[in-house]
């Protein structure tokens, strides 16, 4: 099993997959119309190194017609309150998908609010949990799109440790994506934990890939 390659994985999808996070991450006056065309070239970015790259998960690539995703809403790029986690366990063994753990510890908890789709303009206040880890920080969450139009295994979202700036933290779920192991099984993955299952529709990001539906 290919454990170590979630921490290549990180790197290969800020760079490639996640470029317009670094720059919508930020309070900018960038529009609607702006941030979408910006979102969708990182889109075809990430399907492009998908397709090309010797570092791939994706095993038969001549089938490969590209990843699935959300259509991008701006209303899922929200500003959460970041609150530390000063508790003495902050080192916490994380299950893999290959039945073995990694350490990372608990940086605190995001808490944000997000449209609730059955209830049109009602906005519901959630809490996820944050890991730190070596390349920085990330939140590996599930919500109630899974498993039947994301994947069972969780979706993840991927930060800087300087993202967090006067306890705040923008999260864009139109970044949620799929860890490798979603594409091949020979990859580990680290699953979400129990507390950051979403009640939620979550109806932004990345999708199952075709070849699971």
């Amino acid at each position: 099993m290919l454990k170590n390659k979630f921490l290549q994985l990180l790197i290969a999808i800020v760079i490639i997959g996640v470029i317009g996070y670094t720059f919508f991450g930020e309070e900018t006056t960038v529009s609607d119309a702006d941030y979408v065309a910006q979102l969708e070239k990182d889109r075809k970015e990430k399907d492009k190194f998908y397709q090309d790259s010797d570092t791939s998960p994706i095993g038969d690539k001549t089938a490969f017609k590209g990843l699935n995703y959300f259509v991008p809403n701006p209303a899922y790029k929200v500003v959460a309150t970041v609150i530390p986690y000063h508790a003495q366990d902050k080192q916490v063994a994380v299950p893999m998908t290959d039945g073995s753990t990694t350490t990372y510890e608990k940086y605190g908890f995001a808490e944000f609010t997000l449209p609730d789709a059955s209830k049109a303009a009602e906005l519901n206040v959630y809490r996820l949990l944050i890991y730190k880890h070596e390349k920085g920080l990330s939140i590996l969450f599930r919500d109630a799109t899974a498993p039947e139009e994301t994947y069972g295994g969780g979706r993840y979202l991927d930060f800087k440790t300087d993202d967090v700036t006067d306890g705040k933290l923008t999260l864009d779920f139109n970044v949620a994506y799929n860890p490798y192991c979603a594409y091949n099984p020979t990859y580990a993955c680290p699953i979400p934990p129990k507390e950051n299952t979403l009640p939620v529709r979550v109806e932004a990001g990345e999708k199952i890939y075709e070849k699971y539906e």
